[in-house]
């Protein structure tokens, strides 16, 4: 017999086939079971098969088991940070992919400075100035603007703390500039391969983070240096460039369409699987697929014309980079370099790639000087926001203010007292009454908190201006010497040294801290201006006819130091452009000036004038449409000015109630009688 036939015979000798049944053995009947197997084990039934393979796992685990916990809680530990991560990750996907950066709430409309901003940016890309006074709602417009879906917005609020240095900064524009384009490659059909240029600003920062890590703490490179954010705005340049020229094809249109529309069904079906459970089916209106006609008189389904017209690639969204509060600048980049880095590649964003718009909001005027030494300022164009003029101020406090006071109370509230004090500066209204409720009717405007802070300012400035420090220092303007120590004529003679330190201008990145030994000059600062010039223009800007200084004129009279230091403590506001609405325009009909107006020189302009009206040639009055008129009420003082002859940046109290204040201290000095100076100064012929 073959042995192939012996083995067979061996294997089998212990069964029996009788009949398609399987015969157990006489010694194996008593492991028979009626549970069906339903899977084999790995451990074969014959013994001289199995083998002592991981014994030794188990003895060691056995002979160390303090060894086999550790190993254990180990795992366990990178088990949970392996399923940590997956959850954050899964939350960061759901996070918004740029800034909060909506709408205000309650925005009042102005017509004028949102058409002004919307055709900023309309037009080539920009680097824009927006000067302001502090609360006139440069913010407000700007997020009304920008939080369309037409762009896309880099915000940099330096207000926050957590802009302290040039690492932050650098950081921030990294992540915004990874956002923007993370949010190009998810939302935008077709634009998928923009997701590499985001990777390339994420590991671009996490190189930089890599590298201050591992370097030595005294050596320079282990803080952001010029050479970094050069890096990072040229690796913003080329994805910009590649953005604005690449084009998607057909085919990456009908890919991407089509994802999108397998993801939405997805996510249809999701939905409606976990809401199974709790609704029930309801009847439904079948909805027939939307049929398109032609001008050939043909109908075809929108499918269909999507695959004869093709489909159109998404619109581009403009980046803006927003920078809130910009005079900050200076201080937090302490290097020239590292500064002009930045604001030379804002330059070549906007003048000559035209790839995105640049806006800085300020409300400092002398952020122009700074940005001018740096050789910027001429490549810039200025937006200068006002206060709303009479009539957006009424329609404000009829529709917003007054329906918040009670019935019993609004009889003592008069409308042309109120603007009088507080002008168009609509936080002030609402600070006011406010207050005016809470106190149920007992606050005057006299006792009104911010006339109450203006009021004390100006008086504590000609107090100041009045003293000097004990050293008897003396400073010079201009080749003539300023007097430091009180005279006989001076407005309080008799008071002491100065302790009322005004409010810092902007500090120059290359500017040096005080230092120890200057105690003397921290303390006691020498006054940039007299109370008798101080005075003397306060009585000037509380008349009725006038409504701004030339700034040229009057550094001509009193020098840029005192007039500058008149800016610097808050007492003025420096405009070097006209706002965009007129603030001066009072309640009344405009008409259309005929092209033969010519104002008289030396006459009594004012803002309550108005323009003659065209007439026709049978002697009635035209109708103009509703842009020319708000053209003629914006442009009116326009005229005035060519008038006048006056050229150049203008002074104005910073608020109306610091206006409203200026009056009331220039009545008390006058009572006091303390005018033996400011009355020779305050009858001096203005230009």
């Amino acid at each position: 017999m073959p042995s192939g036939a012996s083995s067979k015979l061996r294997k089998t000798s212990h069964r029996s086939l009788n009949g398609g049944r399987q015969v157990i053995g006489s010694a194996h009947w008593l492991f028979r079971s009626t549970v069906t197997s339903k899977r084999s084990s790995y451990i074969g039934p014959d013994i001289r098969k199995r083998s002592f393979f991981g014994m030794g796992e188990i003895f060691g685990v056995l002979t160390n088991p303090a060894e086999t916990v550790r190993s254990l809680t180990e795992s366990k530990r990178l088990l949970d940070e392996a399923r940590r991560e997956i959850s954050e990750n899964r939350e960061r996907a759901q996070i918004r992919t740029k800034h909060t950066f909506s709408r205000l709430p309650g925005f009042f409309p102005r017509k004028a400075e949102v058409k002004a901003i919307e055709r900023t940016l309309e037009g080539d890309p920009s680097f824009t100035i927006l000067f302001g006074a502090s609360s006139v709602g440069k913010t407000a417009l700007l997020r009304e603007v920008l939080s369309r879906e037409s762009y896309h917005v880099l915000h940099f609020d330096l207000r926050i703390a957590g802009f302290a240095d040039l690492s932050s900064l650098y950081l921030s524009l990294s992540q915004q500039m990874e956002q923007y384009f993370e949010a190009i490659a998810e939302t935008m059909e077709g634009y998928d391969q923009f997701q590499k240029e985001a990777w390339s600003f994420k590991h671009d920062r996490l190189n930089v983070e890599r590298r201050i890590a591992e370097t030595n703490e005294s050596s320079t490179m282990r803080q952001i240096t010029t050479s970094d954010v050069a890096r990072l705005m040229e690796l913003f340049q080329s994805s910009l460039l590649k953005y604005w020229e690449f084009q998607p094809s057909q085919a990456e249109l009908e890919s991407a369409s089509a994802k999108s529309k397998k993801k939405g069904s997805d996510v249809a079906f999701e939905k409606t699987q976990a809401g199974d459970h709790i609704h029930k089916r309801k009847w439904s209106i079948r909805r027939f697929r939307q049929t398109k006609v032609h001008e050939d008189g043909t109908s075809r389904s929108s499918t269909e014309s999507e695959k004869k017209d093709g489909i159109k690639p998404p619109p581009k969204r403009m980046p803006v980079i927003f920078f809130d509060e910009a005079h900050k600048l200076p201080a937090l980049i302490q290097s020239n370099e590292a500064m002009k880095c930045i604001l030379d590649s804002m330059l070549v964003f906007t003048k000559q790639d035209r790839l995105c718009h640049v806006i800085h909001a300020t409300s400092d005027p002398f952020y122009q000087t700074w940005l001018r030494q740096l050789n910027i300022m001429q490549h810039c164009k200025i937006i200068t926001i006002g206060d709303c003029n009479k009539t957006e101020t009424r329609k404000f406090y009829h529709e917003q203010m007054l329906p918040r006071v009670p019935e019993y109370l609004r009889h003592q509230l008069d409308f042309e007292s109120l603007y009088a004090a507080f002008g168009g500066k609509f936080a002030h209204w609402h600070d006011y009454i406010t207050d005016y409720v809470n106190s149920n009717g007992r606050i005057g405007i006299r006792q009104s908190s911010h006339f109450l802070q203006a009021h004390a300012l100006l008086n504590l400035h000609i107090i100041h201006s009045s003293q000097s420090p004990s050293t008897g220092a003396t400073s010079s303007d201009g080749g003539r010497k300023r007097r430091s120590t009180p005279t006989a004529d001076s407005v309080h003679p008799g008071l002491g040294p100065a302790g009322f330190k005004i409010y810092s201008p902007i500090t120059s990145s290359g500017g040096r801290p005080p230092t120890a030994d200057s105690t003397t000059a921290a303390t006691y600062d020498v006054p940039e201006f007299t109370a008798m010039e101080l005075l003397n223009v306060m009585s000037r800007l509380t008349r009725p006819d006038v409504d701004y200084l030339p700034y040229f004129s009057l550094c001509r009279e009193l020098g840029v130091r005192a007039v500058d230091g008149m800016v610097k403590g808050r007492v003025l506001d420096l405009r070097w452009t006209e706002p965009v609405t007129n603030e001066n325009h009072v309640d009344g009909r405009m008409t259309r000036p005929t092209s033969s107006y010519h104002p008289v020189a030396n006459s009594d302009v004012t803002a309550v004038n108005s323009p003659p009206a065209a007439v026709s040639e049978e002697g009635d009055m035209e109708a103009i449409s509703e842009q020319e008129q708000e053209y003629y009420l914006n442009h009116h003082h326009e005229w005035e000015d060519d008038d006048l002859g006056v050229v150049g940046p203008k002074l104005v109290p910073t608020t109306p109630i610091m206006r409203f204040a200026m009056a009331e201290v220039v009545a008390e000095y006058e009572d006091a009688g303390t005018e033996s100076e400011y009355a020779s100064l305050s009858d001096v012929d203005e230009y």
